[in-house]
């Protein structure tokens, strides 16, 4: 069973749908137990939705803002 922060680190790929059938079903069976990720994951989704509203044509940093959102964050530094 996946753990609070693991969920919370695969939020992004699984309201985007970009995880594997094993990581979904995981992510979704702790999301049955657990109200605090549902929420995280609602407000996640929410947020993400609220950005690509936004009217980025006209902001000059668009492009390199869209790709910092885009990428995953990085591990901890060896």
């Amino acid at each position: 069973m996946l753990k609070c922060r693991e969920v919370s680190e695969l939020g992004s790929e699984f309201i985007d749908g970009r995880l594997g059938l094993r990581s979904r079903l995981a992510v979704l069976a702790h999301l049955g137990l657990c109200p605090h990720c549902r929420r995280y994951l609602k407000q996640l989704r929410l947020t993400s939705e609220t950005l690509q509203r936004l009217p980025l044509e006209d902001e000059p940093n668009a492009p390199a803002i869209l790709e910092a959102i885009r990428q995953p964050p990085e591990g901890p530094k060896a």
